[in-house]
């Protein structure tokens, strides 16, 4: 039996090391970001995120080179598990192996000249908000605590517009095959969650947002459901609640085409739902 934890800290570790080995000189700031930071592992759906920031700006030699380390890993771990690379925002790349076992990294790229670009965050304010609070930095300046605390309000939201989850999501059943169904799951369930936390930001009040409750929710998944019913509906919420039983119990699911159908539904329904609630919400 193999401990997808111990397993988990390995294959972060060998991405950490080759990062600074490779990138050092072109890294304004390195980060290991998400719930890992907080030792929050799923062992169903074990993944851990890195956060790259370059800088003034990324070359193609430096793209080149994340996706040298990141067939390294594939490699180096071949044997172990299925190393899922999975790119934040969303390009998910097919996996060279195949194991019982899965693991995701999920590297963002971005670089000192396109946070200046966007306004001083990383894609949007909420998105940035996130980074700040669960960012370790393993290298470099602490680029991040040098961004402003951020006041997330609803025009922020409404920005946002969804398609930042939904458009990647909507294209992916044409790049699997039938017999990869657990990769539409795969898809389908990471964005879902995403959305799923999204979707509480977008159902709060002002004042909510101006106090940063939504953190909350993010620390406790077990919160949302109850929150989604009293928000949005029971219908909605049992939508929510069937995303995390999915994810807890993803080893169950992953290779059932039908699941995978139906999380891929509840994604694009649910980015339906949230978007409807965030312009609803303009006037409360």
């Amino acid at each position: 039996m193999i401990d997808t934890k111990k397993l988990l800290q390995e294959i972060a570790s060998s991405f950490e090391k080759r990062v600074k080995s490779k990138l050092s000189s072109r890294l304004k700031s390195f980060y290991i970001v998400g719930s890992y930071v907080f030792g929050k592992v799923s062992e169903q759906k074990p993944d851990v995120n890195f956060l790259l920031i370059f800088d003034k700006s990324t070359t193609p030699q430096d793209y080149l080179l994340v996706g040298e380390i990141c067939r390294n890993i594939e490699d180096e771990f071949s044997k172990e598990a299925t190393v899922k690379i999975e790119f934040r925002p969303f390009r998910y790349i097919k996996p060279r192996y195949t194991n019982d076992t899965e693991v995701s990294i999920n590297p963002i790229l971005i670089s000192t000249g396109e946070i200046q670009a966007m306004g001083g965050v990383v894609f949007n304010k909420w998105f940035t908000e996130g980074l700040k609070n669960t960012g370790e930095l393993l290298f470099g300046q602490d680029f991040l605590a040098s961004i402003p605390t951020l006041e997330l309000s609803r025009k922020d939201l409404e920005r946002n517009s969804l398609m930042f989850f939904s458009i990647p999501l909507s294209r992916a059943p044409s790049q699997y095959w039938k017999g990869e169904s657990n990769l539409l799951l795969n898809e389908s369930l990471t964005n879902a969650k995403n959305l799923a936390y999204f979707g509480v930001e977008a159902a709060m009040t002002d004042e909510e947002l101006e106090h940063k409750a939504y953190i909350d929710y993010m620390k406790n998944k077990e919160k949302i459901a109850s929150f989604y019913e009293e928000r949005y509906g029971r219908d909605t919420a049992k939508m929510v609640s069937r995303i995390f039983q999915i994810r807890d119990q993803y080893l169950k699911f992953k290779d059932d085409p039908s699941v995978a159908e139906e999380m891929f539904a509840i994604a694009l329904n649910l980015a339906d739902i949230v978007r409807d609630k965030v312009f609803s919400s303009r006037v409360t």
